[in-house]
């Protein structure tokens, strides 16, 4: 009798085994299609991503991977804007997008990245899936602050600009709004922010984003009204006046023959440098010069070139201010000032 029970004690685990072997585990609504998961985490409050591995460990990795991989594509999609001022100044997008991307992937443990509770075993596929997810309204709490810094102090230097009434001016502050759009800080800020929240940082950029875009046009428009006259004397043979009247051509500005018509006089004081020696005569040439207008100095420019030397005195004085007209030309610029 003994013995028949714990046979059929035997045959009731055995059934219980079954039947729970049996039991499929409810697949979660984030897995049910393969669109799903946006409609659990829609891709206006969430970034969300899927993950697949051996382990549940692992397939959060995979999640975090993906949630990574997202987020660079989008850097790439967020710059293309900025294609207008990064030209007008010579740069690249690409070097702006790989400045945002390092600190996107430097700043992703502080996303706040989430994972779903209901991870499960697929079967089927033999692997766990789960869900990693950014809550878009959490982060943004976390760094709307610091976005916000970088868009005030762009739209004080924008606005000092469009209140400068000196034109020269105006110019050299409309460089210093344009060169801070581009600077690392507010570049991270810009791209990071559209990437956590579009509609929040569409709100809060997005009169930035007209103002970026006008710097080239009213940056010309200023030039064309900031004449410059070049002062330049003891100047052998028009070299550095030459040379001056090209860099400053380049740059937009027009050039003025009458001192009275100016806006800016452009004065230059040269130190030739002259050596009289055994071997001939040596020149290491510098030169310094003054932009003023009616508010007083504007900036300097200084620069120097390489020493020059010739036994005929007008040989090396017309080699030493070749050289040093060379490098105004090549070395001369309006940016940062």
């Amino acid at each position: 009798m003994k013995k028949k029970l714990n046979i059929l004690l035997c045959l009731i685990v055995l059934m219980i085994l079954l039947t729970l072997s049996c039991t499929t585990v409810p697949v979660p609504d984030w897995a049910a299609s393969p669109s799903a998961i946006r409609t659990v985490y829609p891709d206006s409050d969430f970034i969300a991503q899927r993950g697949r591995g051996a382990t549940r460990e692992a397939a959060e990795v995979a999640a975090a991977a993906a949630i990574a991989r997202f987020i660079s594509s989008e850097i790439s999609a967020n710059s293309r804007y900025r294609e207008v001022i990064n030209q007008q100044n010579g740069e690249t997008t690409e070097n702006l997008e790989t400045s945002a991307e390092a600190f996107v992937k430097s700043q992703i443990e502080l996303f706040g990245v989430r994972y779903v509770e209901d991870a499960f075993y697929n079967k089927a596929e033999k692997q766990w899936q789960t869900v990693a997810y950014i809550d878009r309204n959490e982060a943004w709490m976390v760094y709307e602050p610091r976005f916000k810094r970088q868009a005030d102090a762009f739209e004080a230097l924008y606005a000092a600009a469009e209140n400068e009434n000196d034109q020269f001016r105006k110019v050299l502050r409309f460089g210093a709004a344009g060169g801070y759009v581009r600077g690392k800080d507010f570049v991270e800020a810009e791209v990071f922010g559209q990437i956590l929240h579009r509609q929040k940082m569409n709100t809060l950029f997005g009169g930035i984003r007209a103002e970026i875009t006008a710097i080239p046009q009213k940056t010309d428009d200023a030039k064309r009204n900031a004449g410059v006259f070049i002062d330049c004397p003891g100047d052998f043979e028009s070299l550095i006046t030459n040379a001056f009247s090209r860099a400053l051509s380049k740059n937009g500005f027009s050039i003025e023959k009458n001192k009275n018509g100016a806006a800016v006089v452009c004065a230059v004081t040269i130190d030739e440098g002259r050596q009289q020696r055994d071997l001939g005569i040596f020149y290491y040439p510098s030169l310094q010069a003054i932009f003023a207008g009616t508010p007083g100095t504007l900036f300097t420019f200084n620069v120097s070139a390489d020493r020059a030397s010739a036994v005929t005195p007008d040989v090396a004085k017309r080699r030493a201010y070749t050289a040093l007209a060379e490098k105004v030309v090549e070395s001369f610029s309006i940016e940062g000032r």
